[in-house]
């Protein structure tokens, strides 16, 4: 009989500075292997079949280790029949995001340039996968030789930020890593230029997506640029702003005096009155708090920021104390149980750090193992039947909010009953559902949302553009404001939801 591994776990505080990174790997590792149904010993053996050889001591090491192996990870990918590349773009996702998670391992891999022609091939024609874009942004990447002028490669990366904008869950992780990829490579200035052009083009949904993308790779003149958003007109670009320079907090590699830069953007953007004065304060309040001390003591000789208690679970505990971790190991347990599985002590965290955690990067970068684990479509299950037990109302809203982001477009039953809520949150979580399953909406949901703040017409705009709604050729000729006009012809010109 084959023995059955322990269960992996991340021990660090909730509330601590860092978190058990290698664990986190180890974790996504064992947990796909094991929900496969797989020993070691049969892993080791159908790895060979993808040409990986790793012994079944090795892999073994591996997950109790957290090694971040690229091709324990691509060959895992392989033999459960997941989508390429989801598994080590996440995890890189995760390193990126925490400066001392474990370096990126070297890439041997034998690069040819026949290999090279067939990953061009792959993004150039048809409907590439995300993994198709992993693999030609990794041979442009790595010092091969091998690369294409900028006049042929503007067109594709044009077309993978459109991608990326477009699509949902898993083939958002591989998309986004695709675009890292380049990011580190010697296409950065087209990338970058491409992408700011992009987030502040009229109509262009999520721009926070590709804010996020330029905050994982930080450059001194990123930086600026992101601290110069902070006093834009629109209020949805000042938050991507906030949050891009939190992301960049996190990361770390900028020096002091890059921060130091910030100071004055930090000034304008507080007393200047482009944006939603209520938005853009909130905004630039939660940067401030994100600040280090000394950030915070310049920009507080100028700029009198009142600071509300930010909301977080009661206790910081893991245990009946803490009345979220509980809802959260609820959840976990129900998960667990329908998947025929044992417990996993690291699955009830993630759930608590995806709904509850208030640190903006702690919070996405949970969602996200959570989406490329094994667990994401009966997690979505369980927290949208278990909202209504959640601790507090807020708390419920947060659960909504974390559930529709980690929705795949499984068909949800609760979708009708959002849409006719009162609440706008809940509203806004039935919009999010209902775009990623490529529902069609109800006329009166598309004119409750088309009347309503800006943020819920772009949620509109996006659950009807996913869906490829011929309502949106009305939209973008009629009379419609400007905002509704720009955003239903970018869907439009640029098609529906991407799924793979």
């Amino acid at each position: 009989m084959p023995r059955v591994s322990e269960a992996v776990d991340d021990t660090t505080p909730l509330g601590g500075a860092r978190i058990d990174v290698p664990a986190r790997i180890g974790w996504l590792l064992r947990c796909h292997r094991t929900v496969g149904g797989l020993s070691l010993r049969q892993m080791s053996t159908s790895l060979r079949e993808h040409d990986i050889r790793l012994s079944s001591t090795t892999l073994g090491r591996i997950e109790s280790e957290g090694q971040r192996s690229s091709a324990a990870l691509d060959g895992y990918a392989a033999v459960l029949g997941l989508p390429e590349g989801v598994l080590r773009a996440s995890v890189d996702s995760m390193c990126r995001a925490f400066g001392y998670a474990p370096g990126a391992p070297s890439d041997s891999a034998a690069r040819s340039l026949e290999g090279y022609g067939a990953a061009v091939d792959a993004v150039s024609d048809g409907a590439p996968v995300g993994g198709a874009w992993l693999r030609f942004a990794r041979f442009h990447a790595a010092p091969n030789g091998f690369g294409l002028p900028t006049g042929l490669m503007d067109p594709l990366v044009r077309r993978l930020v459109h991608e990326l904008l477009r699509s949902t869950t898993t083939a958002h992780i591989t998309r986004y890593g695709a675009l890292l990829e380049l990011l580190g490579s010697p296409y950065r200035p087209l990338v970058e230029t491409f992408v700011r052009a992009q987030v502040l083009a009229p109509g262009t949904p999520r721009i926070d997506w590709l804010t996020s993308v330029l905050s994982d790779a930080p450059t001194a003149p990123t930086l600026a640029w992101c601290a110069g958003l902070l006093d834009h007109e629109a209020d949805h670009v000042v938050q991507a702003g906030s949050w891009a320079l939190q992301s960049m907090l996190v990361a770390g590699g900028l020096s002091a005096a890059d921060w130091a830069t910030v100071v004055p953007a930090f000034h304008r953007a507080w007393h200047d009155g482009a944006a939603d004065p209520d938005v853009r304060r909130t905004a630039l309040t939660q940067l401030w708090q994100a600040f280090p001390p000394p950030l915070r003591l310049a920009t507080g000789r100028t700029c009198n920021v009142a600071v509300d208690p930010v909301p977080t679970p009661h206790s910081w505990v893991r245990g009946r104390d803490n009345a979220h971790y509980e809802w959260a190991s609820a959840v976990s347990r129900t998960a667990c149980r329908r998947m025929s599985q044992s417990e996993e002590p690291l699955l009830e965290r993630l759930v608590f750090e995806a709904a509850f955690d208030p640190r903006g990067v702690r919070k996405v970068i949970a969602r996200f193992q959570l989406l490329a684990s094994p667990f994401g479509d009966t997690i979505v299950e369980v927290m949208l039947e278990s909202a209504d037990r959640a601790p507090d109302a807020e708390a419920r809203r947060s659960i909504l909010q974390a559930a529709a982001f980690l929705h795949r477009g499984q068909p949800v039953r609760t979708v009708d009953r959002l849409l006719a809520s009162a609440d706008g949150h809940d509203f806004i979580a039935g919009l999010t559902l209902a775009g990623q399953a490529g529902l069609r909406l109800p006329g009166s949901a598309v004119t409750r949302g088309l009347s309503a703040d800006g943020a819920t017409v772009r949620k509109t705009l996006g659950a009807l553009g996913q869906a490829e709604d011929p309502r949106l050729a009305d939209l973008a000729t009629g009379e419609a404001d400007a905002e509704v006009r720009a955003g239903a012809r970018w869907w439009r010109e640029h098609g529906g939801r991407v799924v793979v």
